[in-house]
């Protein structure tokens, strides 16, 4: 049984933001995915979530950008990105530094490994 977490995914990956809209709804969470962050932070002031999913690398202010505002909305956004970027794990570090909840590299082995992060981050 899931946590029914409310979710806004984040990513300019059309096919990847598919399959992500697919897996989670088939698992009963809500899911809203946007392309860009501007639409992205639109939402996240709209509605509540548990838990947002970024993209570093995006057309438009990039991850940490939308992030820096949305931690301005709600200081207590628990945030995971999943992104393809890889700089030999120095951004990975620095943003779990800075209290990003997770993160993880694209392609993703599996998504039970994003779902069970969800759903801890969720809790």
């Amino acid at each position: 049984m899931n946590s029914g977490a409310r979710i806004l995914a984040i990513d300019d990956e059309e096919s990847f933001a598919d399959i992500l809209k697919q897996y989670f709804e088939l698992r009963g969470y809500e899911i809203d995915v946007v392309p860009d962050g501007i639409s992205g932070l639109e939402l996240f002031r709209k509605k509540k979530y548990n838990v947002v999913l970024l993209d570093l690398k995006m057309v438009g202010p990039d991850g940490e950008e939308v992030l820096k505002n949305m931690r301005k909305i709600d200081s207590a956004v628990k945030a995971i990105f999943v992104t393809a970027f890889n700089d030999s794990g120095r951004t990975k570090k620095r943003l779990l530094q800075q209290g990003v909840y997770g993160y993880i590299e694209k392609p993703l082995a599996s998504l039970k490994i994003l779902q069970h992060m969800i759903d801890k981050a969720a809790e």
